[in-house]
């Protein structure tokens, strides 16, 4: 029955086809569209489980660095936790007794002796290692003005803030009495006499300025009157101590030893008594037991020294001139025996350099600067003795040695000149040896 019942359908069907009541093209194509859908869908699908498998892909790795920076940070965070447990965790140490070590200053300063050694020869060897690379510089010429350190003004001004500071005026004197303005000199010092009447020292100051001028009267009354306020005033008993041998000077040096038997004047007489008599060992010893009981004296350590002159040890004698003259910077006796000393010996140069001290104490010291120059004379300094002896030209212009010695030491210095090739400076050698 249903076989039957099928084949009337197919029947029906047949003839309605041909009829035209269902067109066959329309179902084809509508067939074909079904089919196009069909695929495109597949399409469609395919590319959207790609698509899914990608991105799941994609998440999966994005999941899986996430997880490896977790990872990290959770160990960092692990690493800086132990670290700071272990910083904050008391480290336990046994207290064992450590011993002090002793540290020598001597130690010390000897090697930062060594150090600043090595330091200033490595300087000095990598100046002379680059010497050569810096360009050299050429040097300006500069002009200096040759000027005294202090003037008259200057002198004049700071005597004048301190009217009453004995040292200032003393100062003030000292530079009037080297230019030789004597009225000036006494002035002051007599305005500090008139100020302090009672101290030893404005009578000394006036005592010194009147021996200089040479009125040793007028001197030997000053100094009267400084030991009389003073028996013991070392400034006035070591220049009648040192001074030049005059009886005004013994005179002074008698009569305070009466008044002070066991003061310094009684022991400075009888060291010079011994000494001009010839006993020189006498004399050494009281002078070593003077010293003893007047330490700050220089007077004694200069007779002690004209003593070992006097018995031949010269060797003494020079380093009691030393020590006199260290006690003493300003004792011209002292430097006046030990430039005599050096002369003596042979020893020029040294001779030469201890009357320029003595110049330098007292420029009008015409005889200091006579023996400056023929010392360096005689010791073949031909330039600097006629330039001590043009200086003393200026101070005696008629001296008689000077005018036989200096124009020799021209000549001289003129053939010196002409055989190093110095043909100038000989032709004015020669024409000052002429002019002399």
């Amino acid at each position: 029955m249903r076989i039957k019942f099928f084949h009337l359908i197919t029947r029906l069907l047949l003839l309605a086809f041909l009829t035209g009541v269902f067109p066959i093209q329309s179902l084809i194509l509508h067939a074909q569209t079904e089919e196009q859908d069909q695929k495109k869908k597949k399409k469609r699908k395919k590319k959207s489980s790609k698509k899914k498998k990608s991105s799941s892909k994609k998440k999966k790795k994005r999941s899986s660095k996430k997880k490896k920076r977790s990872k990290k940070k959770q160990s960092s965070k692990k690493k800086k936790s132990v670290a700071k447990s272990k910083r904050s965790a008391p480290i336990k140490i046994s207290a064992t007794p450590v011993p002090k070590k002793e540290v020598s200053i001597v130690q010390l300063t000897g090697e930062l002796f060594n150090y600043t050694n090595k330091l200033n020869t490595s300087r000095d060897r990598l100046a002379r290692a680059t010497r050569y690379l810096a360009s050299p510089q050429k040097k300006e010429v500069v002009r200096i003005e040759s000027r005294a350190k202090f003037s008259t003004r200057d002198y004049e001004a700071a005597a004048q803030k301190a009217p009453f500071d004995i040292r200032a005026q003393r100062q003030l004197g000292m530079h009037y009495e080297q230019i030789h303005d004597w009225e000036n000199a006494k002035d002051v010092y007599m305005r500090v006499l008139t100020k302090n009447p009672l101290n030893p020292d404005a009578h000394f100051y006036l005592g010194n300025m009147y021996q200089n001028m040479g009125e040793n009267k007028k001197a030997r009354d000053s100094y009267e009157e400084a030991l009389a306020l003073d028996p013991s005033h070392r400034a006035t008993l070591d220049i009648l101590a040192t001074g030049r041998e005059t009886s005004d000077n013994t005179s002074v040096l008698e009569q305070s030893a009466a008044k002070n038997p066991d003061g310094p004047a009684q022991k400075l007489t009888l060291i010079k008594q011994k000494i001009n008599s010839g006993d020189y060992e006498d004399a050494i010893k009281l002078a070593v037991l003077a010293l003893e009981q007047f330490s700050d004296h220089g007077g004694f350590v200069y007779l002690q020294g004209r003593a070992y002159v006097g018995m031949g040890e010269i060797d003494r004698a020079k380093s009691s001139f030393q020590r006199a003259i260290k006690m003493d910077p300003r004792n011209q006796n002292a430097h006046i025996s030990l430039g005599n000393l050096y002369f003596n010996q042979g020893k020029y140069v040294y001779a030469a350099l201890a009357f320029s001290d003595v110049v330098y104490l007292n420029n009008y010291d015409v005889d200091a600067r006579y023996m400056q120059g023929l010392s360096y004379f005689n010791a073949n300094e031909w330039g600097r003795a006629t330039s001590a002896w043009e200086d003393l030209l200026h101070y005696s212009p008629q001296h008689p040695l000077v005018k036989i010695l200096l124009p020799q030491a021209y000549y001289i210095l003129a053939v010196e000149y002409n055989r190093l090739g110095e043909s100038t400076l000989g032709r004015t050698s020669f024409s000052k040896a002429l002019s002399v």
